[in-house]
């Protein structure tokens, strides 16, 4: 069939684009079909990963956490020893800074070193004093001149730590009552050093053979419980001037 030239080009292109838009969509569905589809989610590799960095993590934050604790513990533990010690030293200062003497019957005055195996320390040390320092409020050693003995000891329960023993200071020692205080259960025992003026001898001692002097110059060592256990004890360290004046005697000067 015969057709004008114009009828003809324009039958030939809408066949060419027929066949042009057919093709295309042949090539689209058989790629479609060819091209697998993406799922979504993980593997059990970066499951497996993701587990282990979470544990790695955790294993992290609670030893962080526990060392925290730890140094946290041990801090708080330091703080109230050294709040035992500092109370402890403020009444041997006070005490032992009202030490007392007189010229009659000095023997029964004389400050003592004894040696105390019991405990941290070495030592019990003993004087006579007018303080109220260690005794219990109510009691009538704290209105009154006595003697003092601190060192290390246990309680009634067998517990180790301080303990104070008082008793009148002109009555005879083998016989009379004497009362005891355990003062803190975080103080273990004591050591004191003497400076010794004695011409030939000066220097600091831990002896003090004197039955009816004082020292000028004390030092006193606190041991307390350590924080940890299998550790050196804690040290509290007090350089003490005593007082010294004129002796007490019964002497009354003529008032003017």
């Amino acid at each position: 069939m015969k057709y004008p030239s114009g009828v003809r080009r324009q039958a030939e292109g809408t066949t060419a684009l027929s066949l042009g838009a057919a093709g295309e969509k042949a090539a689209w569905h058989f790629v479609s079909r060819r091209t697998p589809k993406r799922c979504c989610g993980f593997t059990l590799l970066e499951v497996m990963i993701a587990i282990v960095i979470l544990a790695i993590a955790l294993t992290v934050a609670g030893q962080l956490f526990s060392s925290v604790t730890k140094a946290w513990s041990g801090a708080r533990t330091v703080m109230d020893k050294a709040h035992h010690g500092d109370f402890v030293l403020g009444q041997l200062t006070a005490s032992l800074r009202s030490m007392a003497f007189s010229s009659n019957s000095p023997e029964k005055y004389a400050f003592r070193i004894i040696d105390n195996p019991a405990g941290e320390g070495e030592h019990s040390i003993s004087w006579v004093t007018d303080s109220s320092a260690f005794i219990p409020p109510g009691d009538a050693y704290a209105r009154g001149r006595h003697r003092i003995e601190v060192g290390a000891g246990e309680d009634e329960d067998g517990v180790e730590g301080l303990v104070v023993t008082a008793w009148p200071y002109l009555a005879d020692e083998e016989k009379v009552e004497k009362k005891h205080w355990f003062v803190s259960e975080n103080i273990k025992g004591l050591s004191c050093k003497v400076y010794d003026t004695k011409e030939g001898q000066e220097g600091w001692t831990d002896r003090w053979e004197y039955s009816n002097a004082i020292p000028g110059l004390v030092e006193i060592t606190l041991y307390a419980e350590p924080a940890k256990k299998d550790s050196d004890p804690v040290k509290f360290r007090q350089l003490l001037e005593i007082p010294l004046g004129p002796p007490v005697t019964n002497d009354v000067s003529e008032a003017r």
